[in-house]
């Protein structure tokens, strides 16, 4: 299954582009690839740069949790 970290390099298409998004070094990308999560206080930055492609929940599990199920209306 692909990480939330994986995915988003996916649509950014690059470490290096997914890093110029952010103002980051495509080394702080990869060190997020490696430990297979985004740190919680850079989540929502990559959630929006990415128009909500990847969400906060995907990117890092372990601090948000479970993504909450749509409300039906």
């Amino acid at each position: 299954m692909e990480t939330g970290i994986a995915k988003a390099i996916r649509i950014a298409g690059s470490q290096t582009a997914l890093g110029n998004l952010l103002g980051l070094t495509p080394q702080a990308i990869q060190k997020w690839a490696a430990q297979g999560a985004v740190p919680g206080e850079r989540c929502r930055d990559v959630e929006s740069v990415l128009d909500g492609q990847v969400t906060r929940y995907e990117l890092n599990p372990a601090v948000f949790g479970e993504a909450p199920a749509p409300v039906s209306q």
